[in-house]
């Protein structure tokens, strides 16, 4: 009887591996707003690993070989850390990409295959090379485990890709974390996050903020960095982590975006890349982490060998863990 007491519950075990039951499970709620109900949370801490400013897909001769050492190394990273999601801060693909939607494809293709949610925001470079936001998204929302949003808007486009993502822990009814992510544009007179975007952002904390009965703590993630980046270097005043070999090309950011974060009192971090010399990151007035990615793409000049970042995100409190990661191979 033992026995075969013992070939059910194996049975019934292999059932639920083969079934997915340890995945976690992504959920649209609407075209700017996601649920990523996570699975087996490592020591009641949220992890991610942040990469960045990957710059797949330039034409130029020898980037193709230094594309495929990016995959193994993110992969690694993958292997080593099991992040619970991953977080794409812009310029995954280069400005003058041939054959875009076969390169989308691949990243999609190679993304999934690392069987987790992967959030992606739009970088500068992103949307050249005559394959835009729209055909982008098109290709990512194919994905089985890629998050991409969007909300309406007056432009050109008719859209703004900033969504919203909740992160609940399996069996809770409200999210612990929240991110909102941003596109910080690409051209002349929108390459920073605008005041449409902020009040996008405004409207969806309040609605938050009313069905969970609370405010929920945040992380945000953009491209282009903001103006207080530089100020919070400038400051000797400020601990820092990490390096700066750049000044910050913040853009056209004017202070604004931080403003409103530290007015809304959600956001606790923010996550960037874009400069590909600065990995640092503070603490600065207002309590808001300013955070750096960690150049990714082995085919961009860098000035460390190329990794990620790794962040904890704790259930119970908001004490933010952050460092700079790298394979260790």
């Amino acid at each position: 009887m033992k026995k075969y007491k013992f070939i059910i519950i194996f049975i019934i075990a292999l059932f639920f591996v083969h079934s997915g039951y340890s995945e976690s499970k992504i959920v649209r709620l609407a075209d700017d707003h996601f649920q990523i109900i996570l699975k087996d949370v490592k020591n009641k801490k949220i992890s991610f690993l942040q990469v960045t400013d990957l710059h797949l897909g330039s034409s130029a001769e020898g980037k193709w070989e230094k594309d495929i050492i990016t995959f193994r190394r993110i992969k690694r990273l993958v292997k080593m850390y099991d992040p619970d999601f991953i977080a794409i801060t812009g310029d995954l693909l280069t400005g003058e990409k041939p054959f875009g939607a076969l390169l989308a494809a691949n990243c999609v293709n190679f993304f999934d295959s690392l069987e987790r949610p992967w959030i992606y925001v739009f970088g500068n470079h992103d949307p050249g090379g005559g394959f835009g936001r729209d055909q982008i998204y098109e290709v990512f929302n194919f994905s089985k485990w890629g998050i991409l949003g969007f909300h309406p808007a007056d432009n050109e486009e008719g859209k703004k890709y900033d969504f919203l993502v909740d992160l609940i822990n399996d069996g809770s009814k409200s999210p612990r974390w929240q991110v909102y992510n941003f596109d910080s544009g690409s051209h002349k007179g929108f390459k920073s996050i605008k005041k449409d975007q902020l009040e996008w952002y405004r409207s969806m904390s309040d609605k938050s903020s009313e069905r969970a009965g609370k405010q929920i703590p945040a992380v945000s993630f953009f491209h282009i960095p903001l103006i207080q980046y530089q100020k919070l270097w400038d400051d000797n005043t400020i601990k820092k982590s990490g390096e700066s070999k750049e000044k910050v090309f913040y853009e056209e950011d004017d202070g604004s975006v931080y403003d409103a974060f530290v007015d809304v009192g959600n956001i606790k971090a923010t996550f960037c890349g874009h400069d590909h010399y600065n990995n640092y990151w503070g603490t600065y007035k207002g309590g808001i982490i300013l955070a750096y990615g960690y150049i990714s793409g082995e085919a961009t000049n860098y000035a460390w060998p190329v990794g990620g970042k790794l962040v904890k995100l704790p259930l119970n409190s908001t004490n933010i863990e952050i460092k700079n990661v790298i394979p260790d191979f």
